[in-house]
């Protein structure tokens, strides 16, 4: 299927220079980062300007669970994306809730192209820094 309409609705959209205000804290990293609350506002915004809509739905195979973003253009064009949602606990819900939120937070940001500046999931993921003591030189040691 050819997506001419929905290409030429997101260079548009793309056109307005739209991005998710950082107004989010994350207090664990000390830093902020764009909501789904501000991602969908912003995309809201200017989209539906462009003749263009979403909608997330959480789906699943017989392994994983997803959210599946759905762009929509007003000529009956569409296109799909899938964003795994990882939790340690998947019998928890209030962690699969964070899990579906971070997930549809991701994938709609990256469904539509919108800069992305946080970091919480890499900082999170980085190793910590291990310290290693530097072997002493000649000049250490009263040499040279």
């Amino acid at each position: 299927m050819e997506l001419k309409n929905i290409s030429k609705a997101l260079i548009q959209f793309h056109n307005t220079g739209a991005a998710a205000k950082k107004t989010a804290k994350n207090p664990f990293f000390k830093s902020n980062y764009a909501s789904l609350e501000e991602v969908i506002e912003t995309v809201r915004a200017e989209a539906g300007k462009c003749g263009l809509t979403f909608t997330q739905l959480v789906d699943f195979d017989e392994h994983r669970i997803f959210v599946t973003t759905v762009i929509m253009h007003e000529s009956g064009e569409s296109m799909t994306g899938r964003t795994p949602v990882l939790v340690k606990d998947p019998t928890d819900p209030q962690k699969m809730g964070s899990g579906i939120t971070y997930a549809k937070r991701y994938g709609l940001q990256s469904a539509f192209g919108l800069p992305s500046e946080d970091d919480d999931g890499n900082s999170a993921s980085m190793p910590n820094p291990k310290v290693t003591k530097v072997a002493a030189t000649a000049s250490d040691k009263g040499g040279w």
